[in-house]
Protein backbone atom coordinates (compact mmCIF):
# COMPACT_ATOMS: atom_id res chain seq x y z
CA UNK A 1 0.00 0.00 0.00
CA UNK A 2 1.44 3.33 -1.15
CA UNK A 3 2.61 5.51 2.17
CA UNK A 4 0.28 8.66 2.81
CA UNK A 5 1.73 11.69 4.53
CA UNK A 6 0.26 12.71 7.57
CA UNK A 7 -1.47 15.70 6.68
CA UNK A 8 -2.05 17.79 4.04
CA UNK A 9 -2.20 21.64 2.39
CA UNK A 10 -4.19 23.11 -0.07
CA UNK A 11 -6.41 19.91 -0.03
CA UNK A 12 -8.21 19.98 -3.40
CA UNK A 13 -11.26 17.25 -4.21
CA UNK A 14 -12.20 17.32 -7.98
CA UNK A 15 -14.42 15.65 -10.62
CA UNK A 16 -13.59 15.25 -14.30
CA UNK A 17 -10.61 13.20 -13.63
CA UNK A 18 -11.44 10.31 -16.48
CA UNK A 19 -9.14 7.58 -15.20
CA UNK A 20 -9.32 5.63 -11.29
CA UNK A 21 -7.30 3.39 -8.99
CA UNK A 22 -7.57 0.05 -11.28
CA UNK A 23 -4.92 1.79 -12.98
CA UNK A 24 -6.26 0.82 -16.79
CA UNK A 25 -5.45 4.47 -18.18
CA UNK A 26 -4.05 7.44 -17.27
CA UNK A 27 -3.35 10.79 -18.06
CA UNK A 28 0.39 11.15 -19.42
CA UNK A 29 2.22 13.90 -18.93
CA UNK A 30 5.34 15.80 -20.70
CA UNK A 31 6.68 17.48 -17.60
CA UNK A 32 5.61 18.79 -14.03
CA UNK A 33 4.47 22.23 -14.86
CA UNK A 34 1.99 21.00 -17.52
CA UNK A 35 1.01 17.81 -15.00
CA UNK A 36 -0.21 21.03 -12.01
CA UNK A 37 -1.30 23.07 -14.43
CA UNK A 38 -3.96 20.03 -16.06
CA UNK A 39 -5.24 19.33 -12.22
CA UNK A 40 -5.77 22.86 -10.92
CA UNK A 41 -7.89 22.90 -14.53
CA UNK A 42 -10.15 20.35 -13.40
CA UNK A 43 -13.11 21.07 -11.54
CA UNK A 44 -13.27 21.73 -7.99
CA UNK A 45 -15.98 20.05 -5.92
CA UNK A 46 -14.44 21.11 -1.64
CA UNK A 47 -11.09 22.60 -0.61
CA UNK A 48 -9.78 22.53 2.44
CA UNK A 49 -6.56 24.72 3.24
CA UNK A 50 -5.23 21.43 5.33
CA UNK A 51 -6.22 18.53 6.81
CA UNK A 52 -5.23 15.83 9.26
CA UNK A 53 -5.23 12.26 7.41
CA UNK A 54 -6.45 9.77 9.67
CA UNK A 55 -6.60 6.10 9.41
CA UNK A 56 -8.63 3.05 9.85
CA UNK A 57 -6.70 -0.77 9.94
CA UNK A 58 -3.75 1.45 7.97
CA UNK A 59 -6.16 3.09 4.98
CA UNK A 60 -6.37 6.48 5.08
CA UNK A 61 -9.31 9.01 4.94
CA UNK A 62 -9.60 12.81 4.87
CA UNK A 63 -12.78 14.20 7.74
CA UNK A 64 -14.69 16.72 5.63
CA UNK A 65 -16.90 19.10 7.15
CA UNK A 66 -19.54 18.56 4.14
CA UNK A 67 -22.68 17.24 3.60
CA UNK A 68 -21.99 13.87 1.51
CA UNK A 69 -24.70 14.93 -0.79
CA UNK A 70 -22.67 17.64 -1.85
CA UNK A 71 -19.51 15.67 -2.68
CA UNK A 72 -21.31 12.29 -4.86
CA UNK A 73 -19.11 13.81 -8.28
CA UNK A 74 -15.69 14.05 -6.47
CA UNK A 75 -13.61 11.11 -7.31
CA UNK A 76 -9.93 12.71 -7.18
CA UNK A 77 -7.78 14.46 -4.57
CA UNK A 78 -4.51 16.97 -4.76
CA UNK A 79 -3.12 18.30 -2.08
CA UNK A 80 0.45 19.42 -0.95
CA UNK A 81 2.28 19.13 2.01
CA UNK A 82 4.10 22.27 2.56
CA UNK A 83 5.38 21.61 5.82
CA UNK A 84 8.09 19.85 3.73
CA UNK A 85 8.33 20.90 0.32
CA UNK A 86 5.93 22.23 -2.56
CA UNK A 87 5.17 18.99 -4.05
CA UNK A 88 1.61 18.06 -5.38
CA UNK A 89 0.36 14.23 -4.39
CA UNK A 90 -2.21 13.06 -6.20
CA UNK A 91 -5.26 10.32 -5.25
CA UNK A 92 -8.24 8.68 -6.09
CA UNK A 93 -11.07 9.05 -3.75
CA UNK A 94 -12.05 5.33 -3.02
CA UNK A 95 -15.26 5.59 -0.86
CA UNK A 96 -17.63 8.11 0.73
CA UNK A 97 -18.08 7.70 4.22
CA UNK A 98 -21.32 9.09 6.15
CA UNK A 99 -21.09 10.53 9.20
CA UNK A 100 -23.66 13.16 9.93
CA UNK A 101 -25.74 15.15 7.95
CA UNK A 102 -22.42 17.91 7.64
CA UNK A 103 -19.89 15.57 8.00
CA UNK A 104 -18.13 12.79 5.83
CA UNK A 105 -15.32 10.58 5.46
CA UNK A 106 -13.72 10.79 2.19
CA UNK A 107 -11.66 7.29 1.89
CA UNK A 108 -8.20 7.53 -0.45
CA UNK A 109 -5.46 5.65 -2.33
CA UNK A 110 -2.32 7.77 -3.28
CA UNK A 111 -2.32 7.70 -7.22
CA UNK A 112 1.07 6.43 -7.02
CA UNK A 113 1.65 7.19 -11.32
CA UNK A 114 0.72 10.91 -10.92
CA UNK A 115 2.22 11.44 -7.68
CA UNK A 116 6.03 9.81 -8.62
CA UNK A 117 5.51 10.31 -12.48
CA UNK A 118 8.81 13.05 -12.71
CA UNK A 119 10.15 11.47 -9.73
CA UNK A 120 10.72 7.84 -10.64
CA UNK A 121 14.01 7.08 -13.31
CA UNK A 122 13.05 4.34 -15.65
CA UNK A 123 15.31 2.39 -17.02
CA UNK A 124 15.84 -0.41 -19.86
CA UNK A 125 13.71 -3.00 -18.52
CA UNK A 126 11.65 -5.89 -20.57
CA UNK A 127 8.89 -4.60 -22.34
CA UNK A 128 6.07 -7.21 -23.38
CA UNK A 129 3.79 -4.83 -25.50
CA UNK A 130 3.70 -1.30 -26.66
CA UNK A 131 2.68 0.40 -29.45
CA UNK A 132 5.55 0.86 -31.69
CA UNK A 133 6.96 2.54 -35.11
CA UNK A 134 4.32 1.45 -38.03
CA UNK A 135 6.06 2.21 -41.33
CA UNK A 136 9.80 2.90 -42.81
CA UNK A 137 10.43 6.19 -44.53
CA UNK A 138 9.80 3.89 -47.80
CA UNK A 139 6.19 3.30 -46.85
CA UNK A 140 7.26 -0.26 -46.00
CA UNK A 141 5.87 -1.84 -42.77
CA UNK A 142 8.29 -2.34 -39.82
CA UNK A 143 8.80 -6.15 -39.47
CA UNK A 144 7.66 -7.37 -35.73
CA UNK A 145 6.73 -10.64 -35.95
CA UNK A 146 6.59 -11.66 -32.47
CA UNK A 147 3.93 -14.31 -31.84
CA UNK A 148 0.56 -12.62 -30.33
CA UNK A 149 -0.52 -15.77 -29.28
CA UNK A 150 -4.23 -14.82 -31.14
CA UNK A 151 -6.57 -16.39 -32.70
CA UNK A 152 -6.50 -15.42 -36.90
CA UNK A 153 -8.98 -17.99 -38.01
CA UNK A 154 -8.98 -21.15 -39.80
CA UNK A 155 -9.33 -19.90 -43.05
CA UNK A 156 -7.54 -17.51 -45.11
CA UNK A 157 -8.71 -15.41 -48.48
CA UNK A 158 -7.15 -15.35 -51.74
CA UNK A 159 -7.22 -11.10 -52.19
CA UNK A 160 -4.86 -11.16 -55.31
CA UNK A 161 -4.19 -14.23 -58.37
CA UNK A 162 -1.70 -13.53 -60.95
CA UNK A 163 -0.48 -16.87 -62.75
CA UNK A 164 3.22 -16.11 -64.26
CA UNK A 165 4.23 -17.95 -67.44
CA UNK A 166 8.00 -16.32 -68.27
CA UNK A 167 9.03 -15.48 -71.85
CA UNK A 168 5.77 -14.43 -73.08
CA UNK A 169 4.91 -18.74 -73.21
CA UNK A 170 7.37 -19.84 -75.35
CA UNK A 171 8.01 -23.80 -73.94
CA UNK A 172 10.48 -25.88 -75.48
CA UNK A 173 9.76 -29.62 -76.71
CA UNK A 174 12.90 -31.31 -75.54
CA UNK A 175 13.60 -34.89 -77.74
CA UNK A 176 17.09 -36.72 -76.31
CA UNK A 177 18.64 -38.76 -78.41
CA UNK A 178 21.60 -41.74 -77.97
CA UNK A 179 22.73 -40.78 -81.44
CA UNK A 180 23.05 -37.71 -83.39
CA UNK A 181 20.12 -37.00 -85.77
CA UNK A 182 21.25 -33.99 -88.18
CA UNK A 183 24.93 -33.75 -89.06
CA UNK A 184 27.06 -35.98 -90.66
CA UNK A 185 27.87 -38.06 -87.79
CA UNK A 186 24.33 -39.02 -87.95
CA UNK A 187 23.78 -42.29 -86.22
CA UNK A 188 26.78 -41.83 -83.93
CA UNK A 189 27.34 -41.48 -80.31
CA UNK A 190 28.71 -37.78 -80.08
CA UNK A 191 29.60 -36.45 -76.61
CA UNK A 192 28.21 -33.19 -75.96
CA UNK A 193 28.23 -30.73 -72.80
CA UNK A 194 24.56 -30.41 -71.29
CA UNK A 195 25.30 -28.96 -67.78
CA UNK A 196 27.63 -31.96 -67.80
CA UNK A 197 29.22 -34.05 -70.68
CA UNK A 198 27.52 -36.42 -71.86
CA UNK A 199 27.27 -38.97 -74.49
CA UNK A 200 22.87 -38.07 -75.13
CA UNK A 201 22.16 -35.77 -78.22
CA UNK A 202 19.76 -32.92 -76.87
CA UNK A 203 17.49 -31.56 -79.82
CA UNK A 204 15.10 -28.23 -78.27
CA UNK A 205 11.99 -26.86 -80.37
CA UNK A 206 10.61 -23.70 -78.96
CA UNK A 207 6.93 -24.16 -79.01
CA UNK A 208 3.56 -21.72 -78.25
CA UNK A 209 0.86 -23.78 -77.22
CA UNK A 210 -1.47 -21.60 -78.97
CA UNK A 211 0.55 -23.04 -82.18
CA UNK A 212 1.88 -19.39 -83.33
CA UNK A 213 4.89 -19.86 -85.29
CA UNK A 214 8.26 -19.00 -83.96
CA UNK A 215 11.75 -17.99 -85.08
CA UNK A 216 15.28 -18.40 -84.15
CA UNK A 217 17.78 -15.16 -84.51
CA UNK A 218 20.58 -16.06 -85.82
CA UNK A 219 23.63 -13.72 -86.93
CA UNK A 220 20.84 -11.53 -89.21
CA UNK A 221 18.39 -14.38 -90.28
CA UNK A 222 15.53 -15.34 -88.60
CA UNK A 223 14.78 -19.15 -89.32
CA UNK A 224 11.50 -20.73 -88.94
CA UNK A 225 11.26 -23.46 -86.75
CA UNK A 226 8.83 -26.21 -87.29
CA UNK A 227 5.10 -26.70 -85.91
CA UNK A 228 4.87 -28.79 -82.79
CA UNK A 229 2.53 -31.06 -85.15
CA UNK A 230 4.68 -30.85 -87.85
CA UNK A 231 7.39 -32.23 -85.53
CA UNK A 232 5.81 -34.93 -84.14
CA UNK A 233 4.05 -36.43 -87.56
CA UNK A 234 7.17 -36.58 -89.09
CA UNK A 235 9.94 -37.65 -86.93
CA UNK A 236 9.35 -40.93 -86.39
CA UNK A 237 9.08 -41.36 -89.99
CA UNK A 238 13.09 -40.90 -89.85
CA UNK A 239 14.44 -44.43 -89.99
CA UNK A 240 17.11 -43.33 -87.04
CA UNK A 241 14.52 -41.73 -84.71
CA UNK A 242 12.69 -44.94 -84.05
CA UNK A 243 16.90 -46.23 -82.34
CA UNK A 244 17.16 -43.37 -81.24
CA UNK A 245 14.45 -41.00 -79.34
CA UNK A 246 14.81 -42.11 -75.22
CA UNK A 247 12.58 -39.12 -73.94
CA UNK A 248 10.66 -36.51 -75.29
CA UNK A 249 8.54 -34.32 -72.69
CA UNK A 250 7.87 -30.05 -72.29
CA UNK A 251 9.38 -27.79 -70.14
CA UNK A 252 8.89 -24.06 -69.33
CA UNK A 253 13.33 -23.30 -69.54
CA UNK A 254 16.40 -25.10 -70.70
CA UNK A 255 18.43 -23.33 -68.68
CA UNK A 256 19.44 -21.11 -71.59
CA UNK A 257 17.77 -17.25 -71.08
CA UNK A 258 16.50 -15.74 -74.21
CA UNK A 259 15.26 -12.33 -75.45
CA UNK A 260 11.22 -12.98 -76.86
CA UNK A 261 10.10 -10.06 -79.51
CA UNK A 262 7.24 -9.87 -82.07
CA UNK A 263 4.27 -11.49 -81.30
CA UNK A 264 0.83 -10.49 -81.93
CA UNK A 265 0.11 -9.73 -85.37
CA UNK A 266 4.00 -10.54 -85.95
CA UNK A 267 5.99 -14.04 -85.65
CA UNK A 268 7.62 -14.55 -82.08
CA UNK A 269 11.00 -14.21 -82.77
CA UNK A 270 13.68 -15.21 -80.21
CA UNK A 271 17.53 -14.65 -79.72
CA UNK A 272 19.34 -16.57 -76.89
CA UNK A 273 21.51 -14.01 -74.95
CA UNK A 274 24.28 -16.20 -73.30
CA UNK A 275 27.59 -16.09 -76.00
CA UNK A 276 29.06 -19.02 -74.07
CA UNK A 277 26.15 -21.16 -74.89
CA UNK A 278 26.15 -23.04 -77.80
CA UNK A 279 22.74 -23.13 -79.17
CA UNK A 280 22.44 -23.50 -83.03
CA UNK A 281 19.62 -24.27 -86.04
CA UNK A 282 19.64 -27.62 -87.29
CA UNK A 283 17.46 -29.62 -90.25
CA UNK A 284 16.79 -33.33 -89.19
CA UNK A 285 15.17 -35.38 -92.14
CA UNK A 286 14.79 -34.78 -95.76
CA UNK A 287 11.88 -33.25 -98.32
CA UNK A 288 8.40 -33.21 -97.03
CA UNK A 289 9.45 -34.33 -93.53
CA UNK A 290 11.99 -31.93 -92.78
CA UNK A 291 12.13 -30.74 -89.24
CA UNK A 292 13.88 -27.18 -88.39
CA UNK A 293 14.64 -27.29 -84.73
CA UNK A 294 17.73 -26.59 -81.64
CA UNK A 295 20.56 -28.40 -81.54
CA UNK A 296 21.67 -28.40 -77.73
CA UNK A 297 25.64 -28.76 -78.64
CA UNK A 298 27.67 -26.82 -76.00
CA UNK A 299 26.08 -25.24 -72.35
CA UNK A 300 28.96 -26.10 -69.94
CA UNK A 301 26.36 -23.97 -67.02
CA UNK A 302 23.05 -23.34 -66.68
CA UNK A 303 22.11 -19.81 -66.14
CA UNK A 304 19.31 -18.41 -63.41
CA UNK A 305 16.10 -16.74 -65.39
CA UNK A 306 15.54 -13.58 -62.97
CA UNK A 307 12.52 -11.84 -63.64
CA UNK A 308 10.57 -8.82 -62.12
CA UNK A 309 6.87 -9.44 -61.20
CA UNK A 310 6.10 -6.44 -58.79
CA UNK A 311 6.18 -4.95 -55.25
CA UNK A 312 5.70 -7.59 -52.85
CA UNK A 313 2.79 -5.50 -51.31
CA UNK A 314 1.15 -4.75 -54.04
CA UNK A 315 -2.62 -5.29 -54.39
CA UNK A 316 -3.13 -6.65 -50.96
CA UNK A 317 -5.72 -4.54 -48.28
CA UNK A 318 -5.15 -1.39 -46.94
CA UNK A 319 -4.54 -1.91 -43.48
CA UNK A 320 -3.43 0.70 -40.63
CA UNK A 321 -1.35 -1.94 -38.16
CA UNK A 322 1.16 -3.17 -40.45
CA UNK A 323 1.70 -6.02 -39.03
CA UNK A 324 -1.55 -7.60 -40.63
CA UNK A 325 1.38 -7.55 -43.64
CA UNK A 326 3.52 -10.05 -41.83
CA UNK A 327 2.73 -13.75 -41.53
CA UNK A 328 1.16 -15.99 -39.90
CA UNK A 329 -1.58 -13.12 -41.29
CA UNK A 330 -0.19 -12.81 -44.76
CA UNK A 331 1.22 -15.11 -47.10
CA UNK A 332 2.33 -15.35 -50.54
CA UNK A 333 1.99 -18.82 -52.24
CA UNK A 334 3.68 -19.70 -55.67
CA UNK A 335 2.31 -22.65 -57.22
CA UNK A 336 2.33 -24.75 -60.04
CA UNK A 337 -1.48 -26.65 -59.78
CA UNK A 338 0.88 -29.87 -60.49
CA UNK A 339 1.34 -30.73 -56.63
CA UNK A 340 4.01 -28.10 -55.85
CA UNK A 341 3.68 -25.31 -54.27
CA UNK A 342 5.58 -23.19 -51.69
CA UNK A 343 5.03 -20.16 -49.23
CA UNK A 344 6.47 -16.92 -48.07
CA UNK A 345 6.90 -14.54 -45.41
CA UNK A 346 6.55 -11.30 -47.60
CA UNK A 347 8.54 -9.67 -44.38
CA UNK A 348 11.27 -11.66 -45.24
CA UNK A 349 11.75 -11.03 -48.88
CA UNK A 350 14.67 -8.26 -48.97
CA UNK A 351 13.78 -6.38 -51.82
CA UNK A 352 10.80 -3.96 -52.48
CA UNK A 353 9.86 -6.11 -55.24
CA UNK A 354 9.16 -10.01 -56.00
CA UNK A 355 12.37 -11.21 -58.54
CA UNK A 356 11.55 -14.58 -59.63
CA UNK A 357 14.21 -16.75 -60.10
CA UNK A 358 14.17 -19.48 -62.61
CA UNK A 359 16.18 -22.46 -63.21
CA UNK A 360 15.63 -24.75 -65.77
CA UNK A 361 17.81 -27.76 -67.36
CA UNK A 362 17.82 -30.24 -70.25
CA UNK A 363 17.79 -34.01 -68.47
CA UNK A 364 16.05 -37.31 -69.07
CA UNK A 365 12.91 -35.24 -67.74
CA UNK A 366 11.68 -32.19 -66.72
CA UNK A 367 13.56 -30.74 -63.78
CA UNK A 368 12.99 -26.81 -63.08
CA UNK A 369 13.19 -24.72 -59.97
CA UNK A 370 10.87 -21.04 -59.43
CA UNK A 371 12.54 -19.59 -56.35
CA UNK A 372 12.12 -15.70 -55.26
CA UNK A 373 15.41 -13.73 -55.31
CA UNK A 374 16.81 -12.57 -52.00
CA UNK A 375 14.53 -14.29 -49.53
CA UNK A 376 15.72 -14.97 -45.97
CA UNK A 377 19.50 -13.90 -48.06
CA UNK A 378 21.74 -11.54 -46.76
CA UNK A 379 24.35 -13.36 -48.08
CA UNK A 380 24.12 -12.55 -51.62
CA UNK A 381 24.16 -15.73 -53.06
CA UNK A 382 21.01 -14.67 -54.79
CA UNK A 383 21.34 -17.34 -57.56
CA UNK A 384 22.57 -20.03 -55.95
CA UNK A 385 20.73 -20.40 -52.04
CA UNK A 386 17.37 -19.46 -53.37
CA UNK A 387 16.81 -23.41 -54.14
CA UNK A 388 16.52 -24.32 -50.68
CA UNK A 389 13.02 -22.15 -50.41
CA UNK A 390 11.81 -22.74 -54.08
CA UNK A 391 9.20 -24.42 -56.13
CA UNK A 392 10.70 -27.44 -57.29
CA UNK A 393 8.99 -29.35 -60.50
CA UNK A 394 10.49 -32.11 -61.51
CA UNK A 395 6.63 -33.60 -62.61
CA UNK A 396 6.96 -36.01 -65.71
CA UNK A 397 5.54 -33.57 -68.76
CA UNK A 398 6.34 -36.69 -71.17
CA UNK A 399 4.90 -36.36 -74.70
CA UNK A 400 4.37 -39.98 -75.85
CA UNK A 401 7.03 -41.45 -77.68
CA UNK A 402 7.82 -44.76 -80.25
CA UNK A 403 10.72 -46.17 -79.80
CA UNK A 404 12.75 -49.56 -79.54
CA UNK A 405 12.80 -51.51 -76.48
CA UNK A 406 15.69 -49.67 -74.98
CA UNK A 407 14.06 -46.37 -75.05
CA UNK A 408 10.72 -48.06 -73.42
CA UNK A 409 13.03 -49.45 -70.80
CA UNK A 410 14.12 -46.14 -69.52
CA UNK A 411 11.09 -44.19 -70.10
CA UNK A 412 9.43 -46.94 -67.70
CA UNK A 413 12.07 -46.74 -65.21
CA UNK A 414 11.99 -43.05 -65.07
CA UNK A 415 8.07 -43.33 -64.16
CA UNK A 416 8.39 -46.44 -61.95
CA UNK A 417 11.03 -43.84 -59.81
CA UNK A 418 8.32 -41.21 -59.60
CA UNK A 419 5.91 -44.10 -58.50
CA UNK A 420 7.85 -44.93 -55.88
CA UNK A 421 8.60 -41.49 -54.90
CA UNK A 422 4.63 -40.99 -54.92
CA UNK A 423 4.21 -43.81 -52.62
CA UNK A 424 6.48 -42.45 -49.91
CA UNK A 425 5.08 -39.30 -50.13
CA UNK A 426 1.26 -40.90 -49.68
CA UNK A 427 2.54 -43.35 -46.84
CA UNK A 428 4.10 -40.16 -44.96
CA UNK A 429 0.75 -38.45 -45.30
CA UNK A 430 -1.61 -41.08 -43.92
CA UNK A 431 1.16 -41.44 -41.11
CA UNK A 432 0.68 -37.78 -41.06
CA UNK A 433 -3.34 -38.54 -40.60
CA UNK A 434 -2.46 -40.53 -38.18
CA UNK A 435 -0.39 -38.43 -35.82
CA UNK A 436 -2.78 -35.94 -36.25
CA UNK A 437 -5.99 -37.82 -35.04
CA UNK A 438 -3.79 -39.63 -32.32
CA UNK A 439 -3.39 -35.85 -30.92
CA UNK A 440 -6.90 -34.43 -31.38
CA UNK A 441 -8.08 -37.02 -29.07
CA UNK A 442 -5.43 -36.49 -26.35
CA UNK A 443 -5.81 -33.11 -26.56
CA UNK A 444 -9.70 -33.38 -26.18
CA UNK A 445 -8.52 -35.43 -22.89
CA UNK A 446 -6.65 -32.91 -21.55
CA UNK A 447 -8.86 -30.30 -22.23
CA UNK A 448 -10.31 -29.84 -18.44
CA UNK A 449 -7.13 -29.74 -17.55
CA UNK A 450 -5.76 -26.96 -19.85
CA UNK A 451 -9.05 -25.02 -19.05
CA UNK A 452 -8.54 -25.15 -15.70
CA UNK A 453 -5.03 -24.24 -15.53
CA UNK A 454 -6.45 -20.93 -17.79
CA UNK A 455 -8.96 -20.41 -15.39
CA UNK A 456 -6.59 -20.50 -11.91
CA UNK A 457 -4.19 -18.15 -14.43
CA UNK A 458 -6.76 -15.72 -14.94
CA UNK A 459 -7.94 -16.12 -11.06
CA UNK A 460 -4.55 -14.86 -10.05
CA UNK A 461 -4.69 -12.32 -12.77
CA UNK A 462 -4.78 -8.90 -11.03
CA UNK A 463 -4.95 -5.17 -13.48
CA UNK A 464 -4.41 -4.47 -17.32
CA UNK A 465 -1.87 -6.87 -18.45
CA UNK A 466 -3.82 -9.65 -17.24
CA UNK A 467 -6.94 -8.48 -19.04
CA UNK A 468 -4.51 -8.89 -22.06
CA UNK A 469 -4.31 -12.46 -20.68
CA UNK A 470 -7.43 -13.07 -20.06
CA UNK A 471 -8.13 -12.01 -23.66
CA UNK A 472 -5.47 -14.06 -25.43
CA UNK A 473 -7.26 -17.05 -23.65
CA UNK A 474 -10.59 -15.88 -24.92
CA UNK A 475 -8.91 -15.51 -28.32
CA UNK A 476 -6.90 -18.86 -27.87
CA UNK A 477 -4.37 -18.79 -30.75
CA UNK A 478 -5.35 -21.46 -33.95
CA UNK A 479 -2.63 -22.64 -35.96
CA UNK A 480 -4.68 -24.50 -38.00
CA UNK A 481 -3.84 -23.04 -41.06
CA UNK A 482 -0.41 -24.12 -40.37
CA UNK A 483 -0.96 -27.67 -39.23
CA UNK A 484 -3.19 -28.92 -41.46
CA UNK A 485 -0.91 -31.33 -43.44
CA UNK A 486 -0.31 -30.46 -46.98
CA UNK A 487 -2.62 -32.58 -49.68
CA UNK A 488 -0.97 -34.89 -51.90
CA UNK A 489 -2.54 -33.54 -55.04
CA UNK A 490 -0.56 -35.77 -58.13
CA UNK A 491 -1.94 -33.47 -61.05
CA UNK A 492 1.94 -33.33 -62.99
CA UNK A 493 1.50 -36.85 -64.68
CA UNK A 494 -0.74 -35.95 -67.21
CA UNK A 495 0.62 -33.24 -69.82
CA UNK A 496 -2.49 -32.91 -71.70
CA UNK A 497 -4.53 -31.68 -68.59
CA UNK A 498 -1.92 -29.14 -67.62
CA UNK A 499 -1.24 -27.93 -71.40
CA UNK A 500 -4.92 -28.10 -72.34
CA UNK A 501 -5.41 -25.75 -69.04
CA UNK A 502 -2.59 -23.58 -69.06
CA UNK A 503 -1.38 -24.90 -65.84
CA UNK A 504 2.28 -23.59 -66.98
CA UNK A 505 4.13 -21.37 -65.24
CA UNK A 506 3.58 -20.66 -61.63
CA UNK A 507 0.55 -18.84 -60.03
CA UNK A 508 1.30 -16.67 -57.43
CA UNK A 509 -1.38 -16.18 -54.55
CA UNK A 510 -1.47 -13.54 -51.52
CA UNK A 511 -3.62 -14.59 -48.89
CA UNK A 512 -4.95 -12.59 -46.18
CA UNK A 513 -7.16 -13.11 -43.20
CA UNK A 514 -11.40 -13.14 -43.67
CA UNK A 515 -12.60 -9.53 -42.98
CA UNK A 516 -14.08 -10.68 -39.51
CA UNK A 517 -10.71 -11.24 -38.01
CA UNK A 518 -9.21 -8.30 -39.80
CA UNK A 519 -10.83 -6.11 -37.58
CA UNK A 520 -10.81 -8.10 -34.66
CA UNK A 521 -6.68 -7.84 -34.76
CA UNK A 522 -6.72 -3.99 -36.25
CA UNK A 523 -8.92 -3.04 -32.88
CA UNK A 524 -6.88 -4.91 -30.90
CA UNK A 525 -3.41 -3.97 -32.15
CA UNK A 526 -4.84 -0.30 -31.98
CA UNK A 527 -5.67 -0.39 -28.92
CA UNK A 528 -2.49 -2.20 -27.19
CA UNK A 529 0.08 -2.19 -29.69
CA UNK A 530 2.24 -5.13 -30.32
CA UNK A 531 3.98 -7.76 -28.85
CA UNK A 532 7.96 -6.86 -28.43
CA UNK A 533 9.53 -9.15 -25.40
CA UNK A 534 12.60 -6.56 -25.56
CA UNK A 535 14.75 -4.98 -22.84
CA UNK A 536 14.24 -1.39 -23.98
CA UNK A 537 13.17 2.19 -23.00
CA UNK A 538 9.45 1.56 -23.06
CA UNK A 539 7.25 4.07 -26.08
CA UNK A 540 5.88 6.61 -23.58
CA UNK A 541 4.82 9.27 -26.39
CA UNK A 542 4.88 8.04 -29.69
CA UNK A 543 1.62 8.40 -30.55
CA UNK A 544 -0.73 11.18 -30.58
CA UNK A 545 -3.68 10.16 -28.83
CA UNK A 546 -2.57 7.19 -26.71
CA UNK A 547 0.50 4.39 -25.98
CA UNK A 548 -0.07 0.66 -24.05
CA UNK A 549 3.33 0.03 -21.99
CA UNK A 550 3.37 -3.56 -20.58
CA UNK A 551 6.77 -4.55 -19.04
CA UNK A 552 7.86 -7.52 -17.21
CA UNK A 553 10.12 -6.91 -13.72
CA UNK A 554 10.72 -3.17 -14.45
CA UNK A 555 13.46 -1.87 -13.44
CA UNK A 556 12.70 1.54 -12.27
CA UNK A 557 13.94 3.51 -9.67
CA UNK A 558 13.71 7.39 -7.66
CA UNK A 559 14.18 9.33 -4.70
CA UNK A 560 10.96 8.09 -2.63
CA UNK A 561 10.11 5.29 -0.47
CA UNK A 562 10.08 1.72 -1.49
CA UNK A 563 6.73 0.54 -0.92
CA UNK A 564 5.72 3.13 -3.55
CA UNK A 565 8.52 2.03 -6.18
CA UNK A 566 6.79 -1.26 -5.73
CA UNK A 567 3.78 -0.17 -6.82
CA UNK A 568 5.20 1.66 -9.35
CA UNK A 569 6.63 -1.33 -10.87
CA UNK A 570 3.04 -3.73 -10.58
CA UNK A 571 1.40 -0.86 -12.40
CA UNK A 572 3.84 -0.88 -15.38
CA UNK A 573 4.05 -4.71 -14.82
CA UNK A 574 0.16 -5.45 -15.29
CA UNK A 575 -0.24 -2.66 -18.26
CA UNK A 576 -1.40 0.72 -18.70
CA UNK A 577 -2.41 2.92 -21.17
CA UNK A 578 -1.00 6.40 -21.42
CA UNK A 579 -3.29 9.12 -23.20
CA UNK A 580 -2.69 12.01 -24.24
CA UNK A 581 -5.64 13.45 -24.18
CA UNK A 582 -8.75 14.06 -22.39
CA UNK A 583 -10.97 12.00 -24.20
CA UNK A 584 -9.44 8.95 -22.58
CA UNK A 585 -10.85 5.56 -23.14
CA UNK A 586 -12.02 6.59 -26.93
CA UNK A 587 -10.12 4.10 -29.03
CA UNK A 588 -11.96 5.83 -32.15
CA UNK A 589 -9.49 8.29 -32.16
CA UNK A 590 -6.78 8.63 -34.67
CA UNK A 591 -3.53 7.14 -32.85
CA UNK A 592 -1.12 8.03 -35.78
CA UNK A 593 2.65 7.71 -34.88
CA UNK A 594 4.17 11.08 -34.39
Amino acid sequence: MAVVPVSGTNVRLLSGVPFSHDYAHTRWHNDKGTQTSWFLNRPVVHTMSEANFQRIEGKPYIRCDEPIDNLWNAKYIMFQNKAYNSKWFYAFITKLEYVNGGRTNVHFQLDVMQTWMFDMNFKPSFVVREHCPLWNEDGTPVVNTVDEGLNYGLEYDDVHVEHYVPNKGIKFLVMVCTKDMHSSKKDKTVATYNGTAQPLTYYALPVMLDGEPVKILSGEDDIPMSSPEKFLSTVYDTESAQKNIISLYMTDSIGCPFTVGGGGETTWVISFTEKDQKITPVRIGEGEKVNDLLYIEDVKRYKTETYDVGGKYDNLPSYKESKLYMHPYTVLTIDDFKGNRTDYKLEYIYDPNIKLNIKGSMGLSNKISYGIQKYNDKANMTNHQDNQYALINNNPQDIPILNDMYAAFLQGNRNSLQNQKDSILFNGFMNNVGSVTGNVGRQMDGMDRSLNGVNMGIGVAQGTGNTILQLQGLEAKQKDIANTPAQITKQGSNTAYDMGHRYDGVTFIKKTLKPEYRKKLEDFFNAYGYKKNEVKMPNFHTRKSWNYVETKLCNIDGSFNNEDLSDLKKVFDNGITLWHTDDIGNYSLSNEVI
